[in-house]
């Protein structure tokens, strides 16, 4: 292991983590035996089960607060141990300690935002509805996709730790120039074979056209009354800010990455993160807002039945803003490079 304050607050988060996820999955075992026990529902009885669900919901706000946080810290971490590391020039190279693992935490920590955030925002719903009569269907949503977001936190969790426990200065890796440079990379190929050998252009309307057109459906969104048409227009922004996502991904490697760097031939989005200054905030943004886009639908899905519906409306208008607010700082910000 490569010790230093950055890998051991890694470390010490995942074992925190790891134990909360301990005590939330006994505690979400418990409630789905209870509910399969045929009991008098005494008023003592309900009393002390909304006592113990509501503790082990925040057993579970909390849980996920520190797994939002391990994710920045997992590439703070990962920045930290470069100079440790031979062959190491930027985080893509300190990646390569443990290539495969590391790609698995690369995908379950945006994962685990976008059903952690979707989780958070049932649950502040379920709290609402649970002030007024039976709340049965809003506990087992929230139930189920916790027990879904546990799962794979405690993976993350568990993951995390043996990736710093295994992390060795003594192993020799490759960097960013020998993947990302080359002409036959992936995030080269894709474009290549849909806009031609001159994508580049082609990719940087792409990128501000869908950014600007799921901004646009936000703002349509925000404004629409019409109860009938929510749930194909929450669907459409939550397909949207899949494809945006996509997009914008291959737009900051083989476009933005280059640019901004003064880098025509080098298409690292690690050392766009720690050559631009402002780049982990506007990168941030637009994650941020994507996963905003896409979480109204769900949360929609899950809590229509039951969420009283002013307090929904209040939901979605305000992901609908802060996302709109996200997405347009993110393209103001680049937009400002470009032209500075």
């Amino acid at each position: 292991m490569i010790v230093n304050p950055w890998t051991v607050s890694s470390i010490s988060l995942d074992i925190a983590s790891a134990g909360l996820a301990g005590i939330a999955a006994v505690g979400i075992i418990k409630q789905f035996r209870s509910t399969t026990k045929r009991l008098p529902e005494t008023g003592e009885r309900l009393a002390e089960g909304e006592d113990r669900l509501y503790l082990l919901f925040w057993i579970g706000a909390v849980f996920l607060f520190l797994r939002f946080l391990a994710w920045p810290l997992f590439y703070f971490s990962l920045h930290s141990i470069i100079p440790e590391v031979t062959g190491a020039m930027c985080i893509f190279g300190t990646r390569n300690l443990q290539p495969v693992l590391t790609k698995i935490l690369e995908l379950t920590k945006p994962l685990l935002f976008f059903a952690g955030l979707v989780w958070l925002l049932v649950f502040r719903l379920e709290r609402f509805f649970s002030q007024s009569g039976s709340n049965a269907k809003a506990r087992k949503s929230s139930l189920l996709l916790l027990a879904f977001c546990i799962t794979a936190g405690l993976v993350d969790s568990i993951g995390s730790a043996i990736l710093w426990i295994r992390s060795n200065a003594e192993l020799a890796v490759s960097c960013c120039t020998t993947i990302t440079d080359i002409p036959t990379r992936f995030t080269v190929w894709i474009p290549t074979s849909v806009f031609g050998h001159e994508y580049q252009p082609l990719l940087w309307g792409l990128f501000y056209g869908a950014n600007i057109l799921l901004i646009s459906l936000m703002l349509f969104a925000f404004f629409q009354k019409k109860q009938a048409a929510q749930k194909l227009l929450f669907f459409s922004l939550f397909l949207l800010a899949i494809l945006n996502t996509v997009t914008g991904t291959f737009a900051f490697i083989e476009v933005i990455a280059p640019r901004l760097m003064n880098l025509p031939f080098h298409h690292c989005i690690y050392c766009m993160l720690q050559k631009v200054m402002d780049a982990p905030v506007f990168v941030s943004l637009f994650i941020v807002g994507n996963t905003f886009a896409a979480a109204i639908y769900p949360v929609h899905l899950l809590a229509a039945d039951w969420a009283e519906k002013e307090q929904l409306t209040l939901l979605n208008k305000k992901l609908l803003f802060f996302g709109m607010l996200f997405l347009s700082g993110n393209l103001l910000m680049i937009t400002t490079h470009i032209f500075l």
